[in-house]
């Protein structure tokens, strides 16, 4: 049983890790998405339990860091 909450857990990450940005520029759709959230949200990323517990970050936390490296992209 807990090996399946591991594995239910996991793999958002892992896929998140497929997602990564790597040295790809954004596309247009995704820098309005980012720029959007800021001005609704702001980008600062809240501490999160899970993380610090090693569980890894949560799709929150990973689409705002994501946002951060978008919007310090050049264009």
């Amino acid at each position: 049983m807990k090996s399946m909450i591991f594995l239910s857990l996991a793999f958002p990450v892992l896929l998140a890790g497929c997602a990564t940005m790597g040295t790809r520029m954004a596309t247009a759709e995704e820098h309005a998405s980012c720029a959007k959230m800021e001005e609704k949200m702001g980008l600062a990323t809240p501490h999160d339990h899970g993380e610090m517990k090693g569980r890894g970050m949560n799709p929150m936390n990973l689409s705002h860091s994501q946002c951060v490296k978008i919007l310090a992209q050049p264009g």
